[in-house]
């Protein structure tokens, strides 16, 4: 019974951990499925060579991870930057070389990759609750 008792104490205890440690709020439905199955798509066709394979970051920064969440965190960034520069910079061999939706598409795929969820509205430019979406790791 004493067994019952610590054990639904501590189950309790880890459960409310994040409530304790103030846990983030949950990360907002910016783009659809299909919309990042495609980014998957360009991104490795347009994007993997310079950031790797997994994102990982190669000859250019890394999309996914502590050091872009860090980055992002230090930046500020928001998922309205994060299209703005990835549409207006990348490739960086090519700026600009890719349709407006393959863009909107791998920025999408990039904020899968960092937990985000999909959602009913595509990601675009001026869409809703782009521009106070923090990027968070």
């Amino acid at each position: 019974m004493h067994r019952s008792i610590l054990l639904l104490s501590a189950i309790t205890l880890f459960a409310a951990a994040p409530l304790i440690a103030g846990a983030q709020p949950a990360k907002p439905a910016l783009y659809t499925a299909d919309q990042a199955t495609a980014g998957a798509a360009a991104y490795a066709q347009s994007c993997a060579a310079c950031h790797g394979a997994q994102m990982e970051g190669v000859a250019a920064p890394a999309l996914k991870g502590s050091a872009f969440g860090e980055m992002a965190t230090a930046q500020g960034l928001t998922a309205s930057a994060l299209l703005d520069v990835v549409t207006n910079t990348m490739p960086q061999s090519d700026p600009g070389s890719l349709k407006p939706e393959e863009y909107n598409a791998v920025t999408a795929y990039i904020l899968q990759q960092n937990g985000y969820p999909a959602g009913t509205a595509a990601l675009a430019p001026g869409a809703a609750g782009i521009k106070d979406a923090k990027i968070t790791p």
